[in-house]
């Protein structure tokens, strides 16, 4: 599958169903239900390509259109994303963001289903 030039690979699919269900289908910067969590997407406080915090879930976010003014404004994010988790956990997070991890899906899906089941 794929958004625009950005291919979304199964494990990121399960993973933001996932995510989106245990947050509550809510925008975490204003607070928005969205009803089975159309309207929400995951952010990546660090990028994607980052595989070793790609399913962390103090890099991710669940927001609606607030996702493109943290786009926009990434020094607001920043400063929402460090209040959020609070000094010690955003610097593991940036810490944790710069180390190599090779990707493997198959067992990042075992893993997801495990941490993440759907029933």
């Amino acid at each position: 599958m794929s958004f625009g030039r950005i291919k979304i690979r199964p494990t990121d699919a399960y993973f933001s169903k996932a995510l989106r269900k245990k947050r509550n289908y809510r925008c975490e910067k204003c607070g928005t239900f969205y009803p089975d969590g159309k309207g929400l997407s995951v952010s990546h406080f660090y990028g994607r390509r980052n595989e070793n915090v790609r399913f962390d879930e103090d890099n991710c976010d669940v927001l609606d259109y607030c996702h493109q003014k943290f786009e926009e404004n990434p020094n607001d994010y920043r400063d929402w994303k460090l209040k959020k988790l609070g000094k010690k956990k955003f610097d593991a997070l940036k810490l944790k963001s710069n180390f190599y991890c090779k990707r493997d899906d198959k067992l990042t899906m075992i893993w997801l289903k495990k941490e993440y089941p759907t029933n």
